[in-house]
């Protein structure tokens, strides 16, 4: 059994929810907590992504030296970075942590805070843009290992010409995680993700 633990980039609190009791967010905490979660063992940790958190690539970056073997779950938002932008982040952390980067996609959540991120599609047109997004990255990642240049025209994203120079060590991508209980969250799980 593989467990993970968390790095509580919007605050850590005795009490979920509420601010009562709650813990500065601050750098020391995340390491404390990774190194705690490293020296015992954990598979991993999460690193959530969101308008309350801290940058999850960031923070995941500043704490491989903190740590020999613990994985990084990093979440990514499709539609806030460009895929090819964000294969060439994943392929980057992955090798300066040693091939230890998971990346956990989330395709929402609260409607006020995908506004305020210029995020206006609806349900269903957030997960076809999603779909479109892992196939980029995925297939850029991939290429990455030969060079080849990727095209892709899609419905909500296009590329043409499109290369990661610098291929990660997790062949042919870091492992993608992904969790959702709508239809097109199955249909996209079953065509794209390695862990459910």
């Amino acid at each position: 059994m593989k467990i993970f633990w968390f790095i509580p980039t919007h605050g850590d609190s005795r009490y979920l929810g509420s601010s009562r009791g709650a813990r500065v967010n601050d750098f020391a905490y995340f390491k404390q907590i990774a190194i705690a979660a490293d020296s015992l063992g954990y598979e991993g940790v999460l690193l959530p992504t969101g308008r309350s958190c801290e940058d999850s690539w960031i923070v995941a970056a500043s704490l491989i030296d903190a740590t020999r073997n613990l994985k990084f779950l990093v979440a990514l938002r499709p539609g806030l970075v460009a895929p090819s932008q964000s294969a060439r982040m994943a392929a980057t952390l992955d090798r300066l942590s040693g091939g230890r980067l998971l990346v956990n996609l989330v395709t929402g959540g609260d409607p006020d805070e995908l506004a305020g991120d210029g995020q206006f599609l609806g349900h269903a047109e957030r997960y076809e843009q999603s779909a479109e997004f892992l196939s980029i990255w995925r297939e850029l990642l991939a290429k990455s290992h030969t060079a080849e240049p990727l095209d892709y025209d899609g419905d909500h994203l296009s590329i043409k010409g499109g290369k990661v120079l610098y291929p990660p060590i997790n062949k042919p991508y870091p492992p993608v995680f992904f969790g959702g209980s709508s239809g097109p969250a199955h249909d996209l799980t079953a065509e794209q993700v390695d862990t459910y």
